[in-house]
């Protein structure tokens, strides 16, 4: 049962990381854009504060980055439709 596991484990880590490869080729080029600006933005920003204050302010930033619902889901499904197809043929 280990093995059944690991192996369905296994092709879900390969499917999440091929629907994270695809969904980033897919808006890079706005992406890269709009990361700079908001990256020279934030560097500005965290410059202006003391070391103290620019710390609090990262680790609450850290603290906080989650990744989107929408893109969450959509490695739910495909890890769950992996799953139940692995399932599906270990069973026949």
């Amino acid at each position: 049962m280990d093995e059944i596991m690991d192996q369905l484990n296994q092709v879900i880590e390969e499917r999440v990381l091929e629907l994270k490869r695809k969904s980033e080729e897919d808006k890079v080029p706005a992406y890269c854009t709009e990361t700079k600006e908001h990256v020279l933005r934030t560097d500005r920003i965290l410059n202006s504060l003391s070391e103290d204050d620019r710390q609090w302010l990262d680790d609450q930033l850290m603290a906080k980055m989650d990744i989107p619902e929408q893109e969450r889901l959509r490695y739910y499904k495909a890890g769950l439709a992996d799953a139940i197809e692995l399932i599906h043929y270990l069973r026949t």
